[in-house]
């Protein structure tokens, strides 16, 4: 028989008591540019019921094609897009990771602010 030593013990690292976890720091603010499809566009694809549906999928896939054809030589599509923008706030949880929040106005803080999550929006911490 050997003499064997028993290893340590890990266990584990116990939660801070004070610890939040809806906390966070504000790492980045980014301005992201969306485009959304007009209804126009969007209901011209959606047209048609069940009676029609090789008629309508065939409509909507010619619909299809005719708006990248326009996407790509720039023309009408233009016209049939809406563009606006997210705020894309990057956060720095207190227990380590990170996560994004997608904002419809411009937050109200800055980097490095201490904040609050609460239910999608930002709250001062």
């Amino acid at each position: 028989m050997r003499d064997e030593v028993p290893s340590p013990r890990v266990e584990p690292k116990p939660s801070q008591q004070g610890t939040c976890a809806l906390c966070g720091t504000i790492e980045s603010i980014r301005t992201v540019e969306v485009l959304d499809q007009t209804s126009a566009t969007a209901s011209a694809a959606d047209s048609g019921n069940g009676a029609e549906a090789g008629a309508t999928t065939m409509s909507a896939a010619t619909s299809v094609l005719d708006t990248l054809s326009s996407v790509v030589t720039g023309n009408a599509a233009e016209k049939n897009v809406r563009k606006r923008l997210v705020y894309r706030v990057t956060l720095r949880m207190d227990d380590g990771s990170f996560r994004a929040i997608s904002l419809s106005s411009p937050p109200a803080f800055a980097v490095g602010d201490k904040v609050r999550v609460v239910e999608g929006r930002l709250v001062r911490a």
